[in-house]
């Protein structure tokens, strides 16, 4: 992909551009987004047809303006080339996705850690996610084990495509659906769980008290978390110390980098067990 789109901007974008832009590309379905800086914007539209006709699966190109925007992590985005629609269905992991990608959030970076913490969950598990998007970490896990799953998703849009993508990847009878404020599901469960995931690396640290309070004895919770740091060792220990003051003693815990989001800014994931 990344050959093809090289050759593709030969002579519409300058060299540094253009190898910027191979690296800061998503293809989500049949949707390309990009981002341009700078001189960039003004060749946006060359750019988006010529991603167009290198990459022949994608039907749409957007540039994301600025980065994710309130609590729904939404992308603002300026329509380049092609179809002017944001519902596509992605596919990964074996499994379809109904996504609009300006009203949802979703990041195709992240199918490789989906697949991890479907493998961790073992059958028989009671697992929530507190902030499941259109589904695919909830529907991942919910494919490959014979598990219950309580998914909870706020943003209305993300909530309804959960529903149509449970039924396009039969997984309903699995899943138990809630649309509610993170905060506020201690209150309705009147269960615990063995294992929570939290993917809001922004907010997390907002719910991982609430988190901890419907998590049962030597459960798992994997909490998310943008972290800064010269290297994935000094932003671990920021993670550590943000951990220890959050949640105390009663707990152990490893993290592992997720992905580099910018400049020595990193996604890690702590997997955390309750030993009381």
């Amino acid at each position: 992909m990344v050959r093809l789109l090289r050759d593709s901007l030969s002579g519409v974008l300058p060299p540094g551009q253009a190898r910027a832009l191979e690296t800061g590309i998503d293809i989500i379905g049949d949707i390309a987004i990009v981002k341009l800086a700078g001189e960039a914007k003004a060749s946006g539209p060359a750019v988006g047809r010529a991603i167009m006709a290198s990459m022949k699966n994608v039907k749409a190109v957007f540039d994301q303006e600025g980065g994710l925007e309130g609590d729904f992590r939404l992308r603002r985005l300026r329509h380049l080339a092609g179809e002017e629609r944001t519902l596509t269905m992605h596919r990964e992991n074996m499994l379809r996705f109904m996504v609009d990608v300006e009203k949802c959030y979703f990041s195709p970076r992240l199918s490789t850690e989906r697949a991890r913490i479907a493998d961790l969950v073992e059958d028989g598990e009671v697992v929530l996610n507190m902030f499941a998007g259109v589904g695919p970490y909830s529907i991942t896990i919910a494919k490959r084990k014979r598990v219950e799953v309580y998914s909870n998703e706020l943003n209305e849009t993300a909530y309804r495509l959960h529903l149509e993508n449970n039924r396009l990847n039969k997984v309903e009878q699995r899943m138990h659906m809630l649309n509610e404020d993170a905060l506020g599901l201690s209150a309705s469960m009147g269960i615990k769980f063995d294992r929570i995931l939290m993917p809001h690396p922004s907010q997390s640290d907002r719910f991982l008290a609430a988190a901890r309070r419907l998590l049962k004895k030597n459960g798992w919770m994997h909490y998310y978390r943008h972290v800064s740091g010269a290297d994935v060792e000094e932003a671990q220990r920021g993670l550590e110390v943000e951990l220890r003051g959050i949640l105390g003693e009663g707990v152990v815990f490893g993290s592992r980098r997720v992905r580099e989001i910018g400049p020595h800014y990193l996604e890690l994931v702590a997997d955390i067990q309750a030993a009381d």
